[in-house]
């Protein structure tokens, strides 16, 4: 890909935020979150959503033409960019006294919000542009989440299409902004996460104990463009393809202590693993410690998923304390708090610790 022009680069270029400039900012402007107390005194759980986005709309500008969602979902308008996102949606994810509204109507106290990397991947772009790009989306996360410290927790996004460039941006963003980690995409330009070329990345996220969140960029697959696949069967496919990345390339093996989550409840791979558990009782995948399916309690997983009763099977499959609440916000779970209610085969208890001290134990958030 060419180079964009330096004059370009410049206006996404940005004055590094010192993280003490953040802490005096985030005691001034604190927004107290709601007592977590019922009626008749009874405490509830501090409720945290793990799966929110951002979006910044001068970042917008430069990545979402190029992005598969807008290739694969939006109609081309006649100068032939894709029409832009829907109004509602893109004054959700950049309105913040909407946002608290709204987390405050849902039952949510902390929303851990991230760029929205369906919108805003810069994979696909010069590596210096990229940079610059994801450097001014980190410092605008911290900005925000200092001006509402006691509601919002935020991670980060690197670029990485150059895995060590994404291992400082990383070190950046928790050492000097304060972010718990970094939200990336299944793949990196067809290039899957297990990919030797992405040890430097995932030898920092360890070191650090980043808290890795990985959600779909989108599909490049022509087949996803009918129906709008691309969300209801590209997102989990993929999620499904970074799991068997990971798992077969040897990074888990690796790197024992890294802490990923993956988005939409891992997409498919969870409910479907006794056949890669019958693979691997063939010989076909002898570098593998054991059995596929115990690789799956090393990740960690949200509840956007839709159905309770798949909640109640995920929590069947994997450690129940590796299940964290997610809304896809603002395009997914409208009641929350109710939908891991109606997993009623999980004890009072286990919900208890999905809606929010999961999550707490997963970024290091003290509640």
């Amino acid at each position: 890909m060419q180079k964009r022009s330096a004059s370009r680069k410049a206006a996404v270029a940005r004055k590094p935020i010192r993280k003490s400039a953040i802490s005096r900012k985030s005691k001034r402007r604190s927004v107290a979150r709601k007592p977590a107390v019922r009626a008749g005194r009874k405490t509830r759980p501090i409720v945290i959503d793990m799966h929110a986005h951002m979006v910044m709309p001068d970042i917008l500008a430069s990545t979402y033409e190029h992005s598969l969602f807008a290739k694969s979902t939006q109609k081309a308008r006649p100068d032939g960019k894709p029409e832009p996102l829907a109004e509602g949606a893109m004054r959700q994810m950049t309105d913040m006294a909407l946002r608290l509204r709204q987390m405050d109507e849902k039952g949510i106290d902390i929303q851990v919000i991230s760029p929205s990397i369906l919108h805003q991947c810069t994979y696909m772009l010069d590596e210096d542009e990229a940079l610059a790009i994801d450097r001014k989306c980190n410092d605008l996360v911290a900005e925000t989440v200092a001006q509402h410290p006691e509601r919002l927790a935020g991670i980060g996004t690197v670029p990485l299409q150059n895995a060590e460039t994404a291992a400082r941006e990383l070190e950046r963003a928790m050492r000097e902004l304060g972010l718990k980690g970094v939200i990336i995409a299944s793949n990196v330009n067809g290039i899957d996460l297990g990919d030797p070329r992405n040890r430097p990345f995932w030898a920092k996220a360890q070191a650090l104990g980043a808290a890795i969140f990985i959600h779909p960029a989108g599909s490049a697959d022509p087949r996803m463009k009918k129906h709008r696949m691309l969300i209801s069967l590209g997102q989990p496919l993929e999620e499904t393809f970074a799991i068997s990345s990971l798992v077969y390339d040897g990074t888990l093996d690796e790197f024992p202590d890294l802490k990923i989550a993956v988005a939409h409840g891992g997409g498919f791979l969870p409910y479907y693993a006794g056949r890669y558990d019958w693979i691997h009782r063939t010989g076909y995948s002898s570098q593998l410690k054991g059995e596929f399916s115990g690789y799956l309690r090393s990740f960690y997983y949200d509840t956007v998923i839709f159905n309770p009763d798949m909640l109640e099977f995920l929590a069947a499959k994997v450690p129940p304390s590796h299940i964290m609440l997610g809304t896809d916000f603002p395009f997914g779970e409208a009641k929350p708090v109710e939908f891991v209610r109606q997993a009623r085969k999980l004890s009072r208890g286990v919900q208890d610790a999905i809606l929010g001290s999961n999550a707490a134990r997963f970024l290091g958030i003290a509640i």
